[in-house]
């Protein structure tokens, strides 16, 4: 049985272009099953604690009403950034998701889904510490290894470390995906757009891919 061809999702929480990928990429890991397999890398847009400028609000609810005249995101709210507790820092829920990939992938990739529904859907803070551990408490995390994990120097290191390992590939902005660890494909994709992608690897390395072997 053939490896699966690894897809290296760098993504910022707070990004809503990056909620457009991820639903594509998921729907890659269901069209292709075992064949591939997303991985998820931080790369934070805001690093330090700030307030948003007024003109950071207006532009965070221009993308976000651009992403959600995409299929996969028509559900998109601008409240994030309109409420009165707008995120100053996208480090808090990306150091969250580092400490749950400790437990497991399928773990991590759920607490993604709360995190992205949250501060997309309902406009909730994601960035607040209450918020984080009440969300991985309904995913169903190991609450203490969570916490201890989310405070951990290790668990900032990961994230730096992910975003270093993205600069290597060239990546500047999210979302990006690094195909193979050797393609990078920056920006908001189609669908076709990686399956593509994916079929021309299976082509270099001389495995092609026939339709009716997919999931």
């Amino acid at each position: 049985m053939r490896d699966p061809v690894l897809l290296t999702f760098f993504h910022d929480i707070l990004s809503a272009d990056c909620c457009v990928t991820a639903q594509r990429l998921a729907q890659l890991e269901q069209e292709f099953g075992d064949l591939v397999r997303v991985e998820l890398r931080a790369y934070p847009l805001r690093l330090e604690p700030e307030a948003p400028s007024l003109r950071e609000v207006r532009r965070q609810v221009r993308l976000i009403g651009k992403a959600a005249r995409e299929p996969e995101c028509l559900d998109l709210s601008p409240a994030l950034w309109r409420g009165l507790d707008p995120p100053q820092s996208s480090l808090p829920p990306l150091l969250a998701l580092e400490a749950a990939r400790l437990q497991s992938r399928c773990a991590q990739q759920a607490l993604a889904l709360r995190l992205r529904e949250a501060a997309f859907l309902f406009g909730v803070n994601v960035a607040r510490r209450d918020v984080l551990l009440e969300l991985a408490a309904a995913t169903g995390l190991q609450m203490d290894r969570f916490a201890v994990a989310l405070d951990a120097p290790a668990t900032l290191r990961a994230v730096e470390q992910s975003r270093l390992q993205a600069i290597r590939h060239g990546v500047r902005a999210v979302p990006a995906v690094v195909v193979g660890r050797e393609w990078p494909m920056s920006g908001v994709r189609e669908l076709h757009e990686y399956r593509d992608v994916l079929m021309r690897w299976w082509d270099r390395r001389g495995e092609s891919i026939s339709p009716w072997a997919l999931n």
